[in-house]
């Protein structure tokens, strides 16, 4: 035979057609025959699936520990430390602040007389021209100096004066920013203000100094008459005078901050019949919630870990563990987490055990309020410097320090830096899991293409037996056929 395609009434047939008409064998038997390299892919698949799963884990052990670095962090931030709660008998003539290091106390005071600034009040400016009706953003028509010296009137201080360049497209408001915007012409930095304050009422310049208190303010240049000060108007200012606990005072501003150490006045009414009294006590609130939210979050990433660290039950024929079990590098971050907790270098008798802090058998950890409390109260710059000391340069982008949650943060920061050419452990962890995806990706890759090989091998060869079977059972059913008219 030189042909496996026989021929009928319907026509030719291709071999493939043939396949299974007589041996039966079909593509599912194919697919039996395969099955043992379809095995081989899923036991990959299932290593890559395990492989996921481990990744997954370690991706949610990152997540927590970063949380746990953000109460480290809050643990570091000077606003948690130090915070004052403040009271007023009568809020809207009086208030107080301080800072972490004013002390706690009482005050009394009586506000007889507000600062208020000296300012001189030029008269209204037409333009050039002649016109009286105009915006403050026309243009004056103008062009020459005007000269403002400000000094204090006791002769306390030196005379400051400064120079404003009018240009004839300036308007009166080009003007007034120009004053506002004044540096002073004594600072080689040109980042010093040179004090002075313009305002615009009714097309007229009211300029004022910053500073308060009795001071004179004296306008010059060739610009004073076009600009309204040839017949100005000088208001005196006066400084603040006060008493505080029987202690009278007198100081040019409404806000002092040199008559208590670290304190803050704000007088906003005088009435010097009225006793104010003011209040400053330390509010530990803000610290006691950082640490609580510490120990929180402490607890929840060693609970999550022995969660993944599970072997179970080993006895039970149905055992589940968890996804990172005998993991030692999870090991030795639960180990080491454990043995910093109650560490850090003790500060003027503070240590991490005095401020309450403690393990139980099951490695649970907890926060004895009680003694916290009475930690900050006795000594709690020591508190501070204990949990965290800034030691980063003025320029640094990057805090840098000492201290209890230094220690902490640098033992996270070896498992979770994402940084090029300092990966943490888990980073590279990470990494080596998907190098081992690669590769066992690549390995289905090649079994699934050996296996499309071989089911078309089967196919060309299932379909070639069965039409020679048919050839063949065409042959003798000829001949049975010609040998019966032969006997007849």
């Amino acid at each position: 035979m030189s042909s496996i395609t026989t021929s009928t009434t319907a026509g030719s047939v291709s071999s493939s057609s043939y396949m299974g008409q007589y041996t039966g064998i079909t593509s599912d038997t194919i697919d039996q025959l395969l099955q043992s390299d379809e095995l081989r892919k899923t036991v990959i698949q299932n290593k890559i699936d395990k492989i996921n799963t481990k990744s997954q884990a370690w991706t949610d052990i990152s997540t927590r520990l970063s949380n746990l670095t953000s109460k480290l962090e809050a643990l570091q931030d000077e606003g948690t430390y130090g915070t004052k709660k403040v009271t007023s008998s009568d809020d809207a003539s009086a208030t107080v602040s301080g800072t972490a290091d004013s002390m706690e106390g009482s005050y009394d005071l009586i506000i007889t007389q507000l600062a208020t600034s000296s300012k001189i009040t030029g008269g209204v400016v037409s333009k050039a021209d002649g016109t009286t009706k105009i915006s403050t953003k026309d243009a004056l028509g103008y062009s020459g100096k005007l000269t403002i010296t400000n000094g204090a009137t006791d002769g306390s201080d030196t005379a400051l004066t400064v120079e404003i360049n009018v240009k004839a497209t300036d308007s009166l408001k080009d003007i007034a920013n120009a004053i506002n915007n004044a540096k002073d012409p004594s600072d080689s930095t040109e980042t010093k203000g040179a004090g002075l304050k313009a305002t615009i009422v009714n097309n007229q310049l009211v300029i004022s100094s910053e500073e308060m208190g009795d001071r004179t303010l004296t306008i010059g240049g060739n610009l004073k008459d076009s600009l309204g000060f040839k017949d100005s108007q000088t208001t005196k200012g006066q400084s603040a005078k006060f008493t505080l606990d029987g202690i009278e005072m007198e100081r040019n501003s409404n806000t002092p901050t040199d008559v208590v150490d670290g304190v803050t006045l704000n007088f906003k009414k005088a009435d010097a019949s009225k006793t104010i009294t003011l209040g400053l006590t330390n509010d530990t609130d803000k610290e006691l919630s950082a640490v609580k939210d510490f120990v929180s979050q402490y607890n929840s990433v060693m609970s999550f870990l022995s969660e993944k660290m599970d072997v179970g039950d080993p006895s039970k024929s149905d055992n589940t563990t968890g996804a990172l079990a005998g993991d030692s590098t999870l090991i030795s971050l639960q180990s080491k987490l454990q043995s910093t907790v109650l560490g850090g270098k003790s500060v003027n008798g503070v240590s991490a055990s005095t401020l309450g802090l403690s393990v139980d058998r099951n490695g649970t950890l907890s926060l004895d309020e009680t003694k916290f409390k009475a930690q900050l109260a006795k000594n709690p710059n020591a508190v501070k410097d204990f949990f965290f000391v800034d030691t980063s340069s003025k320029y640094s982008t990057e805090k840098t320090g000492t201290g209890y949650t230094a220690d902490f943060k640098a033992v996270i920061d070896r498992y979770t830096s994402t940084k090029s050419g300092s990966e943490g452990v888990i980073s590279l962890r990470k990494s080596s899991y998907q190098n081992e995806i690669k590769d066992y990706n690549k390995q289905i890759e090649r079994i699934t293409e050996q296996i499309a090989t071989k089911r078309a091998r089967y196919v060309t060869m299932f379909t070639n037996l069965d039409a020679a079977i048919g050839s063949l059972q065409s042959q003798f059913s000829y001949f049975q056929s010609q040998n019966s008219s032969s006997n007849s």
